[in-house]
């Protein structure tokens, strides 16, 4: 087929990318060009190539057939990358991602309006939908780079740090230990959104998590190995399916019965964490170490003129501080992983000692540079398995990650399930999942920069596909599936309609508090235990200081003080306790309790219903404190009170129907009640619940 030549017929003039779909071009020669309508601009027009190329095509060079279609073209939904790289990037997705579909005779979705772009970026990336004076921003911006640069901001912003936090703490169970007393998993909490801020590369927050040592507030990665404290063999097991892909957690007990996967190669890999203690002493604990302070209290406050009977009023609470200081990550010059008592498989025997091996998916894997880690050092054994695991050459680690992400844009990942891709090669389109793997890899495994590669697709930026995919069909990603928001999303919108700007509101700094409980046990004195307790109880005070109520969102200081409505705090799920409390409005709408990997759900109850209907939120929701309340009622004409209703909850202008509808609320009950009313509707129509 003859193509078309770029010089001196056509003028490239920069990377783009529009959202119009493919069609072929030709010339008065008949020469050939594949690429999306992106526009006019004077007497040429403006096509963007699969490489993300625009390019000026003379008018007059086009053949009849392709001026006549031009005249009834729709307009096209232009969207230009402010970054040419990324650019050229998304199209090579999009590339992959259309080819797929012309095999299957499968129609792309039209591209998203304004209206459903500006909501949907907020909710997947900032976890939220956007207030009313961000819509109208985003929608009055006449610049053709706008979608790029909100996806850009978003990406940056606090928003960005929340949501992605409550994606990985889901993926990596945090919540407080069981029996921890006063341990709690604050320090992991901030260092994992620390990780997350400052876009560190995902291998190296992988790295840091599997070989941290300490305790927990001295250093926060050591939360990972801390959340299966002493369960070396389960700790395992959730490693391999959340970052390769992989289960193997039958072969714990035996060989797994669908895969090669045996059962010594299992403790073969746990050997890597034989010679690692987490959550044993290290020496002297319990009541004798607390008789002992206690005793030591008592003396040095008869020394200070203190009332010494007060000082048993502390026990309990120096009982807790020295039981938090038991959570180590330690490494001993001693491996004791052996097999287990009841093995029963030729290659070995009970009790026998096991040496450290890593496992290939394929024979090629003996020439794989991963593999080529030092594993004589049984302090550094976990070093080795670190290396491994999050080496470049390995070949699960960077497509399970790109996998995950891509899920989260798409609502499904390349490859199903995402904790367990036994076969790249059976994924609905294997060439995108490797792609998407080596994407990752080039990128760094910045998943910041990865993710705005991904949001500038023209995939992501159509219209929602609405039909149901059946369990085990595979999708072939002619936009998002539409998806029901998280609870977190849900309640990050929520906060959004009542405090303004819910990132400006955040709980102070865990870091003092947990650090004042830290003890060397063994030497420590009654005078500088009761220096530790004094400081932790000054810190606790602080940490409940709170600030007011719905009256006051959007008016006080942000970040300073806790806001609360009848014993909720107005805070980000990332900043709420971890989880939440059962019967908080997070665990009613699917926020799991963090006992199974991405546990959450988005499944509807009839609970649900019932406490959008008359439950503590919404009270909060329609209160005439309210903030949405309130910037509502600004408004003296009905038209603009309606107007900014849905500009605010739905992130649209209404329809002349919907107009009609909300002028009879007004006129029927007035304004404080109609748009009490009007709010209410919004909030629990099934518009409001869906990602679209």
């Amino acid at each position: 087929m003859k193509t078309l030549q770029v010089i001196p017929l056509l003028l490239i003039i920069g990377a783009m990318s529009s959202l119009a779909e493919n069609r072929t071009w030709t010339d008065t020669q008949g020469r050939k060009l594949v690429g999306a309508y992106t526009g006019r601009e004077g007497g040429k027009v403006l096509v963007t190539d699969a490489s993300g190329r625009l390019i000026a095509v003379p008018l007059e060079r086009l053949s009849p057939e392709d001026q006549k279609w031009l005249e009834t073209a729709p307009a096209p939904v232009v969207s230009i990358p402010v970054d040419q790289t990324v650019a050229a990037a998304a199209a090579k997705i999009d590339e992959l991602i259309d080819r797929k579909l012309a095999q299957k005779s499968i129609q792309p979705n039209p591209p998203a309006s304004d209206e459903t772009f500006v909501r949907r970026a907020y909710l997947d990336i900032a976890g939220r939908i956007p207030s009313r004076a961000e819509t109208v921003a985003f929608l009055e911006d006449t610049s053709t780079q706008k979608r790029s640069q909100l996806i850009r901001t978003l990406l940056n912003s606090d928003g960005y740090t929340s949501h992605l936090y409550n994606y990985f703490a889901g993926m990596l169970r945090i919540r407080d230990p069981d029996n921890g007393g006063l341990m709690k998993a604050e320090p992991y909490v901030a260092w994992i959104k620390q990780q997350i801020r400052e876009n560190r590369p995902y291998n190296e927050t992988v790295a840091a998590m599997l070989t941290a040592t300490g305790k927990l507030w001295s250093n926060g990665a050591t939360g990972y190995l801390l959340r299966d404290s002493g369960m070396t063999l389960d700790n395992l097991a959730n490693t391999f399916s959340v970052f390769l892909g992989t289960d193997v957690a039958c072969a714990q007990c035996h060989d797994h019965p669908f895969s090669e996967w045996t059962q010594k190669q299992f403790y073969e890999l746990a050997a890597f964490f034989g010679a690692t203690a987490t959550g044993d002493y290290g020496g002297m604990m319990g009541e004798d170490v607390v008789e002992r302070l206690m005793t030591e209290l008592r003396n040095t406050t008869e020394k200070n003129g203190g009332d010494v009977e007060k000082v048993e009023g502390v026990r309990n609470l120096l009982s807790d501080v020295i039981n938090a200081n038991r959570f180590v990550v330690r490494d001993t010059n001693e491996n004791r992983l052996r097999l287990p008592s009841d093995y029963a498989y030729k290659d070995g025997k009970p009790g026998d000692p096991v040496k450290p091996k890593f496992i290939r998916w394929g024979g090629e894997d003996r020439y794989n540079d991963a593999y080529k880690q030092n594993k004589s050092n049984e302090e550094k054994l976990r070093l080795a398995f670190a290396g491994w695991m999050t080496h470049p050459s390995n070949p699960r680690f960077s497509i399970t990650i790109a996998n995950r992400m891509w899920k989260r844009a798409f609502g499904v990942g390349a490859a199903e399930p995402v904790r367990n891709v036994d076969d790249p090669t059976a994924a609905a389109n294997p060439e995108l999942l490797r792609h998407l793997g080596q994407e990752m890899v080039r990128l760094k495994w910045q998943l910041k920069d990865f993710m705005e590669v991904v949001y500038n697709t023209r995939a992501w930026q159509r219209e929602a596909t609405t039909a149901a995919v059946g369990m085990g069909e595979p999708y072939h990603f002619q936009g998002p599936l539409l998806r029901r928001m998280s609870a977190e999303q849900t309640w990050d919108s929520f906060m959004t309609l009542v405090l303004g700007d819910p990132d400006s509101y955040s709980p102070k700094t865990v870091g003092q508090q947990m650090r004042s409980l830290d003890l060397d046990v063994e030497k420590a004195t009654g005078e500088l235990v009761a220096s530790k307790l004094t400081g932790f109880m000054a810190a606790q005070e602080a940490m409940n200081e709170r600030g007011g109520g719905l009256a006051t969102a959007a008016m006080a200081e942000g970040g300073k003080k806790i806001l609360e409505h009848n014993g909720m705090k107005l805070l980000r799920a990332a900043d709420l306790e971890q989880p939440a409390p059962e019967g908080h409005f997070l665990r009613e709408f699917g926020q799991g309790n963090r006992d199974l990997i991405d546990g959450s759900n988005t499944a509807g109850s009839q609970p649900q219903v019932l406490m959008l209907m008359n439950g503590g939120v919404q009270e909060m929701l329609t209160h005439p404190d309210s903030l949405i309340l309130r910037e509502v009622l600004k408004n003296e004409l009905p038209k603009k009170q309606v107007e900014t209703a849905f500009l605010t909850v739905l992130n649209r202008r209404p329809s002349e129907n919907e107009k009609k509808l909300a002028f009879d609320q007004l006129n029927t009950h007035g304004d404080a009640v109609g748009i009490s009313n009007i709010t209410w509707a919004l909030l629990t129509s099934l518009e409001f619940m869906f990602v679209q």
